[in-house]
């Protein structure tokens, strides 16, 4: 579904064309917002024009308001039939979040507010379809998380669910690909333990990339510096590691895998004629019991677990070309207080 889609869709429920415009950048960049934010969108000062908002979408309910401290709102999207006009029914951001969540998504937006005119990769479904549909990218390799069903055995994998803004804005240096950016957003960390953990998590998949941007998105300058030498030490890790004998074959297990568990679901819409063939051949090479073993903790644990059992020191060593900027919100964000505080909000 395009954007403009997705306005008409609003439109129909009575927003306006800028009202429209905003809540499809709301929704689809974490699921809250702020009035200032809205008087930013459209270039006013608070006042009747982001009451009247307001007031359509606490009267359709299509967003509850969310008492943070100094008496400050935070509006949440989580209506269903919203999502569902959307096309985004199952999208995350309708549910709710603890309050370090709520900021890391109003940071997010701050972001895209302030940077309008890049190419976004807003819902899980874009960023699949770009990086695994266009570039051709392994879903292996992508960023995901594994929830396990608390009814029933099944599992559902969902990926880039850190929900940070990713976007393509230029023309990279190898030909006519646009060059992906990646934003980190810190809502206020003590350490880099979350940065060095975004670092591990997508690190395949810009190995795959070769080429591209990460953004410290921060409204606090203080880890500025020691993330880029953060960075800096694990771009040149990556540069300079062995590649380990095994990696290959470590590599086609967890395609195997990965392609066993969606034939399982009975997603047989993914596979090819080409690909069926493949699995059943890679089937009987990947039979015995320690390759179950190895599957089942590849379902519970990722693929870092198989990784580590079979190939403890693979390294793909790659010609990078990574770049590394931070981004300043210059907000107050004071509302939020500190994490004892966070019983003060009232939904």
């Amino acid at each position: 579904m395009t954007g403009p889609e997705r306005i008409a869709a609003l439109e129909n429920l009575g927003y306006t064309s800028r009202e429209a415009a905003f809540l499809c950048l709301a929704a689809l960049h974490g699921g809250y917002f702020l009035r200032r934010q809205y008087c930013g969108f459209i270039g006013k000062e608070t006042g009747g024009t982001v009451a009247a908002l307001v007031e359509k979408l606490l009267t359709q309910k299509h967003a509850v308001a969310i008492s943070a401290l100094n008496n400050t709102k935070i509006y949440h999207l989580g209506s269903r039939p919203f999502y569902t006009l959307l096309r985004e029914t199952d999208n995350r951001n309708r549910r709710e979040h603890s309050t370090p969540a709520m900021k890391k998504r109003l940071l997010g937006l701050d972001f895209v507010l302030a940077y309008p005119h890049y190419r976004y990769l807003a819902t899980e479904r874009e960023k699949l379809d770009y990086f695994s549909g266009t570039l051709g990218i392994s879903l292996s390799t992508l960023p995901y998380k594994r929830y396990i069903s608390q009814k029933t055995p099944s599992t559902t994998i969902r990926y880039f669910v850190d929900k940070y803004p990713i976007f393509l804005n230029e023309t990279g240096t190898n030909g006519p690909r646009p060059r992906a950016s990646f934003c980190f957003v810190d809502e206020g960390s003590v350490t880099l333990s979350g940065f060095e953990t975004h670092l591990q998590q997508y690190a395949p998949l810009w190995c795959a990339l070769k080429e591209f941007q990460v953004i410290y998105v921060a409204d606090a300058q203080r880890l500025y510096q020691s993330a880029e030498r953060r960075f800096a030490t694990f771009c040149g890790q990556l540069k300079s590691s062995e590649s380990d004998p095994d990696a290959r074959q470590a590599i086609r297990m967890l395609e195997h895998f990965e392609a066993r568990f969606l034939y399982e679901k009975g997603d047989f819409a993914s596979f090819s004629r080409e690909k069926l063939i493949r699995l059943r051949n890679e089937t009987v090479e990947f039979s015995g019991p320690a390759h179950q073993e190895l599957y089942e903790r590849w379902k519970t644990a990722g693929a870092k677990a198989v990784v580590d059992a079979v190939a403890p020191k693979v390294r793909v060593p790659v010609a990078l070309k990574a770049s590394f900027s931070t981004y300043f919100v210059d907000h107050q964000y004071s509302f939020f207080g500190t994490a004892e505080s966070s019983e003060f909000f009232v939904r």
